[in-house]
């Protein structure tokens, strides 16, 4: 709370707000020099400058209404098909505007300077109003479905566009009876100095109906700004901005009109503002659009890993259940048989020591099914590396009589599935190494992690073995770190002669939770 009993939070603006503060701030005080300080000129004759500004406002409207309309057709909202509409009927008055340059009709449309007419003025503001009323309809409906097929969508898209251009067929032929909003007398001022301000007096009707569409645009960014603070949309954002820009253009457009060629007014410069505020806001949505297509890729691919892991985990556990089920069988039915054999009176020395043998690769052979069970099976349970790595061990002590025990360091996290098979298949290999080369009585794994690792441990109290021979391929070692490099994890043998083996595995973090 602050001291007025308000939360921190709420009494903080974001970065965003403030800017807009410091627009409205910048537009409100341009406006006030423009109407106060005299040496402040409210246009220019400048024929490549109009041109240039008209010929930008129609291909950045026309832009900005086709991606809205592409927006309306992606996720079907009223307020992108009316701020499509919108800024279709701005681009359509632009590009006739660009286009009356090109064939040089200006003087049959009323908009040459030697003879300006009325047309020009009342067309920019009946495009204008269109515009600002689908703009605040667009505020209104906000992210609101649509409804109808793709064709009434699209009527809807094109009819105030084509709907502005019968209204500008019906006022080019009744050009001579066009409301006078402009009188005669400034018209001809207009003509003799077209930089001179126009005082409104002489011009009551034109300033009303351009204030009126400066209160139509301001309430339109109030919307516009409802629907920032609701949805959080950078475009939205630079939409806002860009409203205020064309509200306080038509304040200025009151004070000179700017609808006739060669002549560039304050107005002009505002609406410059306004169309680079959509540029700039439609650039900042396609960035978010690949952004978030980025992050949709990103989640595919690891919705495609859960269920490529899930389905291993599945085949893991019918292999498991195949190998326990049969081969594991079986190889008890060939001891039983083999131990009956074993005890034949009948048999040689040299029968009985090949008998013996078999009956250790029988041994041998239902030791690592068991080891691959449980190994299959500790990937596709839910039970924990600790806890399977607790019956292995306790299971290896009792089969071959050395003394085998696990400790635990601390909390550890979970291991993804692959990784904790691939911990265990590591554990029992550097078991059976023991067992098989290092003499030991004793045999220790610690297990336990931190924040960025999980950390396992096998020392024995063996005979060890010298540095030198620690890429032996009888020692396993080859295969044990190359299971480490497929989780990422790295693998550091310590042994000396005489002196015991300690094998430490780091798996890192990256392997922790993920599926």
């Amino acid at each position: 709370m602050n001291a007025a009993g308000v939360p921190a939070a709420a009494s903080r603006r974001e970065p965003t707000e403030v800017a807009l503060a410091i627009l409205l701030a910048a537009l409100v005080i341009f406006a006030a020099l423009v109407v106060v300080v005299p040496s402040v000129p409210p246009a220019l004759v400048d024929d490549r400058l109009d041109i240039a500004i008209s010929t930008m406002s129609a291909l950045i409207a026309l832009s900005v209404a086709w991606i809205s309309w592409l927006r309306v057709r992606e996720v079907g909202e009223q307020g992108s098909l009316f701020r499509a509409a919108a800024f279709l009927v701005l681009g359509v008055y632009n590009a006739i505007t660009v286009i009356v340059g090109i064939l040089d009709a200006e003087g049959a449309v009323g908009s040459s300077l030697a003879a300006p007419g009325q047309l020009p003025v009342i067309g920019g503001i009946v495009a204008r109003a269109i515009a600002a009323l689908l703009l605040i309809g667009a505020g209104v409906v906000g992210t609101r479905r649509l409804t109808g097929g793709l064709t009434a969508r699209w009527l809807r898209f094109v009819l105030p566009a084509v709907g502005f251009l019968a209204l500008m067929g019906i006022g080019l032929v009744i050009q001579p009876v066009l409301p006078q909003l402009i009188s005669p007398d400034a018209l001809a001022r207009l003509a003799a100095d077209p930089t001179a301000a126009v005082p409104a007096s002489d011009n009551p009707a034109l300033l009303l109906a351009q204030l009126v569409l400066a209160i139509a645009f301001l309430v339109a960014t109030l919307l516009g700004y409802r629907l920032w603070r609701a949805e959080r949309r950078v475009s939205d954002a630079w939409l806002v901005a860009g409203l205020a820009f064309a509200a306080f253009s038509q304040l200025h457009a009151g004070i000179h009109p700017g609808a006739y060629t060669s002549l560039v007014t304050t107005a002009d410069f505002l609406r410059i503002g306004f169309y680079v505020a959509l540029l700039l806001g439609m650039a900042a949505e396609r960035r978010a659009d690949v952004r978030a297509l980025r992050a949709a890729n990103l989640e595919l691919l690891r919705l495609r890993e859960v269920d490529a892991t899930r389905a291993a985990l599945e085949e893991r556990g019918r292999l498991a259940r195949e190998i326990h089920d049969g081969l594991s069988q079986d190889l008890w039915y060939a001891k039983l048989k083999q131990s009956r054999l074993t005890q034949l009176s009948s048999l040689t020395d040299e029968q009985a020591q090949l008998a013996r043998e078999v009956t250790d690769a029988i041994d041998a052979a239902l030791a690592e099914a068991r080891q691959a069970v449980m190994a299959m099976r500790a990937a596709s349970d839910d039970a924990t590396l600790t806890d399977v790595l607790q019956r292995y061990v306790d299971d290896f002590g009792d089969r071959f009589g050395i003394r085998a025990s696990l400790e635990r360091d601390g909390e550890m996290a979970p291991l993804a599935p692959r990784a904790q098979a691939e911990v265990l298949r590591i554990v029992q290999e550097a078991l059976n190494n023991v067992r098989k080369h290092a003499d030991a009585t004793v045999v220790r794994v610690r297990i336990g992690g931190t924040p960025d690792e999980v950390q396992v441990l096998v020392a024995d109290n063996g005979r060890g073995f010298s540095p030198a021979e620690s890429d032996l391929p009888g020692f396993g070692m080859e295969s044990m770190r190359q299971r480490a490099e497929l989780i990422g994890a790295s693998l550091v043998v310590v042994a000396a002669p005489a002196d015991g083996t300690r094998i430490t595995l780091r798996v890192p973090a990256r392997e922790i939770g993920r599926p």
